[in-house]
């Protein structure tokens, strides 16, 4: 009985490590994981998923710097004009446009004075857009060429603005690309890979030991 058992341990005890062997060597990727890693990083997902082979995730991860890079240059760009805007604006009408609202900006580029402005605002019977006359709100262009240079600039300022929801869109963009990419990938590789098993029991249900390793074909 004891050299049963014996016999029975040394057949068991090979098996066993090997089935476990093979559990953690194969350990597939979390599909959910990639996915989740993909919305946080494009690219990381697929670098989750095979560290050696993700030129697909490569492509990912550089279009997300390049629009990162872009983001915050242009946004660096926006400041810069801003400044120089407002400084433009005190030096040549008098008018300090620091922390005042849109329409503040939009009157003194399309109005020579405060007193053209609300004149104009009277006819067009908008009582609501008149400005007070106050020193705060005066200004007094030198000359139209002084006022169509700020035209300009603040044109540029608004070009520069309009390209960032433009470019947070394409970042959203490529994570959900990126995330269901990766998602499909490691989905795949966990439907095709091995399933190791180990039974004590045979294929006709009686007492036996058996180890199964089974494929899943495409």
């Amino acid at each position: 009985m004891k050299k049963c058992l014996w016999l029975l341990l040394l057949i068991l005890v090979p098996v066993l490590s090997t089935a476990q062997e093979i559990e953690s060597i194969i350990e597939p990727p979390s599909p959910r994981g990639a996915l989740l890693r993909s919305f946080v990083m494009p690219g990381w997902g697929h670098h989750y998923i095979d560290k050696t082979n993700w030129t697909r995730g490569q492509y990912h991860m550089g279009a997300e710097a390049v629009m990162i890079l872009s983001y915050v240059g242009i946004q660096a760009r926006t400041n810069y004009l801003e400044d120089n805007l407002i400084t433009y604006a005190r030096s040549e009408s008098g008018m300090n446009l620091n922390n005042r609202d849109r329409d503040i900006f939009l009157a003194i580029a399309n109005f020579d004075n405060l007193e053209e402005y609300n004149d104009y605002q009277l006819r067009a019977r908008s009582w609501d857009a008149l400005l007070a006359d106050v020193p705060a709100n005066q200004w007094n262009w030198s000359n139209d060429e002084a006022r169509f240079r700020y035209q300009d600039m603040r044109e540029r300022i608004d070009r520069n603005n309009n390209q960032l929801p433009a470019l947070l869109t394409m970042m959203v963009a490529n994570r959900i690309i990126s995330g269901i990419s990766a998602f499909t990938q490691a989905r795949k590789m966990n439907i095709n890979l091995p399933e190791a098993r180990v039974s004590y029991l045979n294929e006709f249900g009686e007492p036996g030991l058996t180890a199964t390793v089974s494929f899943a074909l495409d």
